[in-house]
């Protein structure tokens, strides 16, 4: 990813962006586990403590495990495709006996019933990340509304809003987002920022009712966080 430097306030880097406590680590946002290796160069981080970058570690390896499950349709660590998932689900069998647990198969169509406290834990931390990172404005208030959807099963009217083509208002000045606007950096597919073609893109939406934040993860997930 190009690096862009942000010209806002400089104190937002001494404070967790999750918690509002002192900043003791940087966070990456996107999670590494949800991508594969090689990473993008200059991926985002945002400030965070210890106990909330800790914290939310064991529900991402969760959700990435799931995601990956859900695609190849098994908990068979041979069967999966990213050898990262692989690796934790043979070093971590409770991990996918918990996921094997939730599997549905309906006439040999397999589903997967997911925790939803954790993915959503998961999803508004995301959320969160680039808010803050795109916009030097953290979110530290509960969302109007959370929306988590598998692509495939969203109606035409659902896919044509969220991937409508509504131009926002203008970001914060000396905010990345306000320079990926007017620099035109990085800005694809009407304005989604990919961070690993095929794996996680992102999109931030500064409408008149408040802030809009969606991502696409793994092309099969299509997440949406709204604050008023």
């Amino acid at each position: 990813m190009k690096q862009i430097k942000k010209f806002s306030d400089s104190r937002l880097d001494d404070f967790c962006i999750y918690c509002g406590a002192k900043s003791e680590t940087r966070d990456h946002v996107p999670s590494k586990i949800i991508m594969d290796e090689p990473f993008p160069k200059n991926l985002p981080v945002v400030p965070a403590c210890d106990v909330c970058n800790q914290n939310f570690s064991q529900d991402e390896e969760y959700f990435s495990c799931l995601i990956e499950c859900i695609l190849s349709g098994t908990t068979e660590p041979e069967k999966l495709g990213r050898t990262k998932i692989r690796d934790i689900l043979k070093k971590k069998p409770f991990l996918r006996a918990r996921i094997e647990k939730a599997k549905l198969n309906n006439k040999g169509q397999i589903s997967f019933q997911l925790e939803e406290e954790r993915v959503t834990n998961v999803i508004l931390k995301l959320a969160r990340g680039h808010a803050t990172y795109e916009n030097s404005e953290p979110e530290f208030n509960d969302p109007a509304s959370i929306s988590i959807k598998p692509i495939m099963t969203m109606s035409e009217a659902e896919k044509a809003k969220y991937f409508s083509l509504a131009a926002g208002l203008f970001a914060e000045i000396g905010s990345r987002a306000f320079q990926r606007i007017v620099s035109g950096g990085e800005i694809v597919n009407n304005s989604w920022v990919v961070v690993q073609k095929d794996k996680y893109q992102y999109k931030i939406v500064h409408g008149k009712s408040g802030l809009s934040v969606k991502f696409i993860i793994w092309n099969y997930l299509a997440c949406e966080v709204v604050w008023n």
